[in-house]
């Protein structure tokens, strides 16, 4: 998903610990981890609901055709 290499790696970890105590760092850890869970779901009800309006629109069309043969 994200391509991030040794060398970003190590210097986000250099920041974070100039930047921020040692101790707070599980708790920000946590927090992203949090956050990044929330908009995986966030995004996967985002995918489920354009896929249902999909599947609605074919079946609208699928209704227009039968109607459209019936006549």
């Amino acid at each position: 998903m994200f391509d991030i290499s040794f060398t970003e790696l190590f210097i986000i970890f250099l920041v974070l610990i100039i930047f921020v105590s040692p101790k707070k760092i599980p708790m920000l850890a946590r927090a992203g981890g949090k956050i990044i869970k929330k908009v995986k779901i966030f995004m996967s009800d985002i995918n489920k609901e354009f896929e249902r309006e999909n599947k609605f629109k074919e079946l609208k069309n699928i209704e227009k055709e039968i109607k459209k043969n019936l006549k």
